[in-house]
């Protein structure tokens, strides 16, 4: 992870879930993540309707896409061919609690490109056999026209899981090594800022690096 505002999530749910795979629902208290909550989310993940879906989703979040986002699937916008992997990825945070992070470049229709971070961190089961999955969606630069132009496809950089990670956020932090358990390269950042990079890297077909990880 390389934004603060997803190591501070993740040290937030680290330690409300005291040891346990996860926190629930109703211990996240707003109040204590008020700075972030323009960039969280809260997906609801139905195993009889087979559906992924926000439950919530922030101010700032649905402005990049130029919607309100609550209820919308969270497949919509991307790629077919990735959403078997994104949502095997998911299936790992919500029935393995693995935490996860992916990388991801959101486009919009005139051809601009915004990097993202994402992680996606368990919460417990509710009631109805539903699964809820909390996470941040943070661009790792804020171009001046995002939330002026929408975001209407993204595409996966990278996807891998945070395993061992322990972190304190004031000025000494632990952050996920830039290299994955099996030894490969975390490929989550493209070099350069330019908007011609970015573009060919989103047309490469064989782009997707994936590292296995042992109330409103």
């Amino acid at each position: 992870m390389r934004h603060e505002n997803s190591r501070i999530l993740f040290a937030y749910w680290e330690r409300i879930r005291s040891g346990r795979q996860a926190p629930r629902r109703e211990e996240i208290e707003p109040s204590d993540i008020r700075h972030l909550l323009g960039d969280t989310f809260i997906l609801d993940v139905s195993d009889s309707l087979r559906t992924i879906s926000y439950r919530l989703a922030g101010t700032r979040l649905c402005a990049a896409y130029g919607k309100e986002l609550k209820g919308m699937g969270f497949l919509v916008p991307w790629d077919e061919m990735e959403c078997f992997e994104i949502s095997r990825m998911l299936t790992k945070v919500y029935r393995d609690f693995q935490p996860h992070v992916l990388c991801s470049l959101g486009k919009t229709a005139s051809g601009k490109f915004v990097k993202f971070e994402t992680i996606f961190l368990p919460l417990q089961p509710v009631s109805n056999g539903n699964f809820r999955i909390l996470g941040i969606s943070t661009p790792t630069k804020t171009p001046y026209w995002l939330g002026a132009e929408p975001i209407t496809s993204t595409t996966v950089r990278s996807i891998r899981p945070i395993a061992d990670l322990k972190i304190t956020v004031n000025n000494n932090v632990s952050i996920a090594p830039e290299y994955g358990s099996d030894g490969h390269p975390d490929n989550s950042q493209l070099t350069g800022n330019d908007d011609q990079q970015a573009a060919e890297a989103i047309r490469k077909v064989a782009h997707l690096t994936v590292h296995d990880g042992g109330k409103p």
